[in-house]
């Protein structure tokens, strides 16, 4: 049985940071973002991801050829322009480096461990940011983890790969979530980021009229992709109109990031994508499939604390 562990908010950094520094055969990065400076080349020295890019470069030192370092990042999207700056950093290092399409987010030590979840590696994400990540001790699911970054690395493309459970790669993750919410008897919790799926929205609305208790968290913000924002608003409208009333906001000066949902308090999706038609469609994602009891109770109790810190506001105000 795989050892997993919930890593959240601002706990990332000291993971992140002690995994690297274990390290001895090999570390693959796959990140959507990966920022530790402007994209004119200055570098925040002072940044949890210059720290992170540090640690990189001392293992890659002490270890040199017998530790092999891959770093996959987007190459195309907005965030293109730190990711080639952190690349060229790396590089110099001696890290192997590829750039492509990817929202995926993870890191896999020695073929054993991952630190996977909604973390980017920017200065926003992992300090101040509302994320969810899962620590795995178990080679075969590692291998997994490998299998996808090595069809990122050999130029695979999105819908390219069908992963082994509990992973599911890409859109698969919306046929299994799907699967989660109708299967499910008693109650769903869920948080998101991004929310704009009618078939997503759709099952939840099914479930409700089925007497299950949905409880939600769902991001808003005063700036940056606002229409993302509006969306979210829409979708909470609707969701209420049908009766899910339990559906709460989080505070627009925090970016509730974590991108999950439990099913009756043992099964657990958690992952990198939106719910969102092009976080399915288009953009390389990751997610992951569990059932674990234990590991559901401590993300619920996250989920319940964050929603408390929201003092409850519910609806669209």
């Amino acid at each position: 049985m795989a050892k997993t562990q919930l890593i959240t908010d601002q706990n990332y950094l000291p993971e992140v940071l002690r995994l690297i520094g274990k390290a001895k055969k090999s570390i693959d990065i796959v990140s959507f973002s990966f920022a530790i400076g402007s994209a004119t080349g200055k570098h925040a020295t002072w940044s949890a991801p210059f720290k992170i890019a540090e640690k990189l470069k001392s293992a890659q030192k002490k270890h040199h050829d017998h530790l092999k370092i891959r770093f996959f990042t987007e190459g195309f999207r907005e965030t293109s322009s730190r990711n080639k700056v952190t690349a060229q950093y790396l590089k110099a290092a001696g890290v192997h480096i590829k750039l492509g399409a990817t929202h995926a987010k993870g890191f896999c030590i020695d073929g054993r461990y991952i630190l996977f979840g909604s973390t980017n590696l920017t200065n926003q994400s992992i300090m101040k940011n509302h994320e969810a990540n899962l620590l795995i001790d178990n080679p075969k699911i590692a291998q997994e983890f490998t299998r996808y970054t090595d069809h990122l690395w050999n130029g695979g493309k999105h819908g390219g790969i069908t992963l082994n459970p509990p992973f599911a790669a890409d859109g698969d993750f919306k046929d299994q979530l799907i699967t989660m919410i109708n299967n499910a008897k008693k109650r769903i919790e869920f948080s998101i980021y991004f929310f704009n799926h009618k078939e997503i929205e759709q099952a939840l609305i099914k479930a409700h009229q089925r007497n299950v208790k949905i409880t939600g968290f769902i991001h808003r913000h005063q700036s940056f992709a606002l229409p993302f924002i509006w969306a979210n608003r829409s979708t909470v409208k609707r969701l209420n109109a049908s009766g899910i009333k339990d559906i709460y906001w989080g505070r627009p000066y925090l970016f509730s990031h974590a991108k999950y949902l439990i099913a009756d308090g043992k099964h657990i999706a958690l992952g990198t994508g939106n719910w969102l038609a092009q976080d399915v469609k288009i953009h390389p994602q990751l997610y992951i499939f569990l059932e674990n009891k234990n590991l559901a109770l401590e993300l619920n109790k996250h989920l319940k604390k964050q929603i408390k810190e929201a003092k409850k506001v519910k609806g669209d105000k």
